[in-house]
């Protein structure tokens, strides 16, 4: 099965831009309600330890007044004025309640005065929870959330001082946030994350037509400079055919025969692009081998063979530096590589020669074959196809040679001795295909 080919440059902007306006929603409520949801829980727990120092305050005022009036000794009028006090608060409902209270002597920790609100739901979870946790010693101040029952608490733990500064203690709280509350909370979180949605679809409407027309002039001049590279491209394939005394047929057939291969053999289009580039300036080398060599009609001697080669290395060194033509090297500098590594310039064998050179070797081998040239007539597609045969495992990968030798009757047909406006007709599609309707891209 063919390999499926990248999308369209600007489908694929489209998309990409879509799923990341989404995308970026998405993550600006997540972390917009998260900051919102512990901001609100970290005000409501500062409300409560404020909330809680203000009655130890009041506390400590009552203990004092009640020891004056029933002249009982300071620790009994604590306690006293902690069942009142706690009884006060646990029955407070707009806010919430507090559920739990315990004082600590510093004398003696372990010794401690609780009182628990039994007909809370959750009192036996309470009761467990404060049992867990050690009676706090020292100078100690604490304000956290917990979540007790699948609900919400706050647990506050604050010392306690007398009239001379002396800390007596430490007086233990957990508080339940009304239903009230947390249902407040849950709304707040609710219409910030709502108007957060809105001002990003907002924003994003406006902004999307601005993005997509610049998208659209983006295209256009990525069209306007593919265009131009591929008439650069055509330019030097013409020049190459004139420098050659060839006419640029050869260079046409054999990118459409490329091209053909490729797809039947289910290439990616960035693999065909890059054939397409490949075939076309195949032998852009030549135009550095001297004339003499170049358009001799009669055999070459070893070292004006060595020269002719050369044109390899040549190909490749007027390459260098382009970026969009820098993929092509793979066909310039192997397509006289041989599968069993009797090729040249290095040797190469087998997988170690790039598989659009591979291709490439099948395709030009034929053309050769099939085209008229002033020392040969041409060969018909049975003696090519026999030709090529006795190259397999030798001069070509044997899997590719047996995918061109099942293209061979169709392309013959198609191609061999067609007009050169066919060609060129032909080929023009093929570039709009992989160049511009399939502009791409990639990371």
């Amino acid at each position: 099965m063919p390999t499926p080919r990248p999308p369209v440059l600007h489908r694929f902007i489209y998309r990409v831009l879509t799923v990341r306006l989404l995308l970026m929603t998405a993550v600006i409520c997540s972390a917009t309600g998260t900051m919102v949801f512990f901001t609100e829980r970290q005000h409501l727990t500062t409300e409560v330890t404020r909330s809680t120092q203000q009655g130890l305050h009041q506390l400590l005022a009552r203990s004092i007044l009640i020891a004056e009036e029933d002249h009982v000794n300071s620790q009994a009028a604590f306690l006293q004025a902690l069942d009142e006090r706690f009884t006060a608060l646990a029955a407070q409902q707009n806010s919430g309640s507090y559920v739990y209270g315990g004082f600590y002597r510093s004398d003696d920790p372990h010794q401690t005065e609780e009182r628990l609100n039994t007909d809370y739901t959750y009192a036996k979870t309470v009761e467990r929870y404060v049992r867990v946790h050690p009676p706090p010693t020292g100078n100690v101040e604490l304000a956290e959330v917990v979540t007790l029952g699948d609900r919400l608490h706050i647990h506050v733990i604050l010392p306690i001082f007398d009239q001379k500064q002396e800390q007596t203690g430490s007086v233990r709280v957990l508080f339940a946030p009304s239903d009230t509350v947390l249902k407040g909370m849950q709304k707040k979180l609710r219409r910030i994350l709502i108007l957060i949605i809105l001002t990003v679809l907002a924003t994003s409407v406006l902004l999307y037509p601005v993005i997509v027309h610049l998208v659209n002039r983006l295209t256009i001049f990525s069209h306007n400079l593919l265009k131009a590279n591929l008439d650069t491209f055509a330019l030097l394939a013409n020049v190459i055919a004139k420098r050659d005394s060839n006419t640029a047929d050869h260079h046409f057939r054999v990118t459409l025969y490329a091209v053909h291969l490729a797809e039947s053999m289910g290439l990616a289009a960035t693999e065909i692009q890059t054939l397409i580039k490949g075939a076309f300036l195949h032998d852009i080398g030549k135009i550095g081998v001297r004339d003499e060599i170049l358009l001799k009609t009669g055999e070459l001697n070893k070292e004006e063979s060595r020269l002719m080669q050369d044109h390899v290395h040549h190909g490749t060194d007027i390459i260098t530096g382009s970026g969009w033509l820098a993929d092509a090297a793979q066909i310039i500098e192997n397509h006289h590589e041989k599968f069993d590594g009797s090729g040249y310039p290095q040797g190469k064998a087998g997988a170690d020669i790039p598989l659009p050179a591979r291709i490439f070797a099948v395709v030009d081998v034929f053309d050769a074959l099939t085209s008229k040239r002033p020392y040969k007539e041409p060969l018909s597609w049975q003696a090519a196809s026999a030709v090529l045969e006795r190259g397999r495992n030798t001069h070509f990968d044997p899997q590719i040679l047996s995918a061109f030798q099942a293209l061979i009757p169709e392309l013959y047909r198609a191609y061999v001795d067609c007009s050169p406006r066919k060609l060129e007709d032909d080929l023009r599609a093929v570039f709009n295909h992989y160049f511009n309707e399939r502009m791409t891209i990639y990371y």
